[in-house]
């Protein structure tokens, strides 16, 4: 479409230039007039250096009035600027193309600089809207209430079409698909998916209604009722990393807090700015793209709040360090998520450590003191080496004191020392059977994962727990009483006499309804032994000695299951 610049107020004509730009790059940032834009409306990093953009509105004529603003843009730039970053870029944009007078004065305003400079004027910013027809359209073209418009007519759309059956199902499927289809074609920011259930939304749980399927790049799922058996769940997915900068998602929402649990959340969230979670309270304003919007005095639940931040974090470790100063064990951080309070500069970081451990950091609070919060996970499904060594920290806290630090570097966060605690004592108990698991894995074909703790009686972990006894090489003892035989051919020339015996059999385990087996056999060692034939079947009771003790030796013969001698 084409563009009647000089009809357009200038904050519009910004807006697209830095929604073309970003989107474009996929990365960067605009600078709001409330941080004080230093020269700077458009922020771009690459490899050679930033990419600067300001903007103007600027259509018609350079006043001096215009030069002088320009000049002050430029002037700011190059003060606060220029000594700070590497540049790579400085490019006036407005929609004007420069007069051989403006130029001259545009060379003589920028002389000296080392980077490349730049003027962008009305032809390249019709190409641009030429190149972007749906962000022109957007900005220029009454896009944003084109977008409202089709959002009615899906929430008008959950009253029942004609038809039964196949037929109806196939109605209401083309209806929500081609919608989104409309959406999709005047929103450059978003991509929208839209499904018409049947239900109520007050039958359903979180998971239900807005986890069922993972989205790359998911924003915000929104569900409303459109009728009495029917709701709409409206899936908004950002197009670009950029996107929610650009058409950010914006509410004011009154929340309370009925116990103390649901008090300090609230409080931990407008401190640290950490992740809220089922918060129920009420609309007060929203702001965004169509399907993110509630009514005003309506419910909002808060499932998770976004956390903030838009820079990356340096890879992390995380050190346990007995008080003498010494590094008893260091483990990389796989995964680190952080954000900020909205009231003050306190600032929420949760580090995971693999599957089983996480902590979560709330410092920098003004009048709050800074605290740490250690999350534990028994792991289900996942490798026992890869879990171990987060159990082994958290067994090994009481005395000690956690770091965090970038890895082979600086401490990034106070230290953190711990007595005894519930936890450490669960993760003693929980690493034998973790650790167990890990020697089953180097001695079978078979993927060992960490089972149901539910689902594992105290009998079946002991039995875990002496089968990696064996396994690693341990002597295992015990003492007996009776030990019934079916062998009878064996036993057949045996008199009444006591003697040792030796019994094998192969070395496996059995772990939530799958059969470990092993390359190794069991040797059992009865000291002494005399046959009862009294019983059916006949028994094998202790003699002079009641020990019995165990070894794992390799299998000579993998066919052979069972061998007495």
């Amino acid at each position: 479409m084409m563009v009647n610049w000089e009809r357009e107020p200038g904050e519009r004509v910004e807006d697209f230039a830095a929604a073309y730009l970003l989107l474009r790059a996929g990365r960067g940032n605009q600078i709001r007039p409330s941080q004080g834009d230093r020269g700077i409306d458009v922020q771009i990093p690459s490899a050679g250096g930033w990419e600067i953009f300001q903007v103007k509105r600027f259509a018609t004529n350079l006043s001096a009035s215009a030069k002088q603003q320009i000049k002050e843009s430029w002037d700011r730039f190059t003060k606060e600027v220029i000594p700070t970053r590497d540049i790579k870029s400085w490019s006036l944009v407005l929609p004007l193309e420069p007069t051989p007078q403006n130029e001259i004065w545009f060379e003589e305003l920028t002389v000296g600089a080392d980077f490349e400079i730049n003027w962008v004027g009305r032809a390249l910013l019709d190409a641009w809207a030429a190149d972007s027809p749906k962000l022109a359209a957007y900005f220029f073209g009454g896009g944003e209430d084109r977008m409202h418009e089709l959002m009615a007519t899906a929430l008008s759309g959950g009253q029942q079409p004609q038809g039964e059956g196949d037929p109806l199902l196939a109605s209401i499927q083309e209806r929500m698909q081609a919608l989104g289809a409309s959406l999709d074609e005047v929103d450059p920011f978003y991509h929208y998916e839209l499904e018409l259930r049947a239900g109520n939304i007050s039958d359903l749980s979180p998971e239900e209604s807005m986890t069922q399927v993972e989205r790359p790049g998911l924003m915000l799922s929104t569900l409303e009722q459109v009728s009495e058996n029917q709701y709409l769940v409206t899936h908004v997915i950002a197009r670009s990393e950029v996107s929610a900068e650009l058409r950010p998602i914006r509410g004011t929402y009154n929340f309370t807090a009925a116990t103390p649990e649901e008090r300090e959340a609230l409080e931990r969230w407008m401190y640290y700015g950490a992740p809220l979670h089922e918060a129920t309270g009420t609309v007060v304003k929203t702001e965004g793209p169509p399907g993110t919007t509630l009514g005003q005095s309506s419910a909002a639940t808060a499932w998770i709040v976004t956390p903030l931040g838009d820079d990356t974090l340096p890879p992390l470790e995380v050190r346990l360090v007995t008080p003498d100063g010494s590094t008893l064990l260091t483990l990389p951080v796989t995964a680190a998520t952080r954000s900020w309070g909205v009231r003050g500069s306190g600032l929420w970081l949760r580090v995971e450590v693999g599957p089983a451990a996480a902590f979560e950091y709330f410092v920098g609070a003004e009048g709050r003191h800074d605290e740490i919060v250690i999350k534990t996970d028994t792991a289900t499904g996942a490798a026992p080496s890869v879990a171990l060594p987060a159990v082994e920290l958290i067994a090994r806290l009481p005395g000690n004191s956690l770091q965090l630090a970038v890895q082979a570097g600086q401490v990034v966060m106070p230290p953190f020392e711990f007595d005894d605690n519930y936890m450490s004592a669960a993760a003693k108990s929980f690493g034998k059977l973790v650790r167990a698991l890990s020697v089953l894995q180097r001695h079978t074909f078979s993927r060992v994962t960490i089972p149901r703790l539910d689902d594992l009686s105290a009998d079946k972990a002991q039995r875990i727990l002496r089968m990696a006894a064996l396994l690693d090489g341990q002597r295992v003892t015990g003492t007996f009483s009776a030990y019934p035989v079916s062998d009878d051919e064996f036993f057949a020339g045996w008199d009444e006499k006591e003697r040792p015996l030796i019994i094998e059999r192969p070395v496996g385990v059995e772990i939530g309804g799958t059969t470990y087996e092993t390359q190794m056999i069991e040797r059992q060692h009865l000291e002494s032994v005399w046959l009862d034939r009294s019983t059916s079947p006949q028994t094998l009771r202790a003699g002079s000695s009641k020990v019995i003790w165990s070894e794992a030796v390799p299998r000579a013969n993998s066919s052979e299951d069972e061998n007495a001698e």
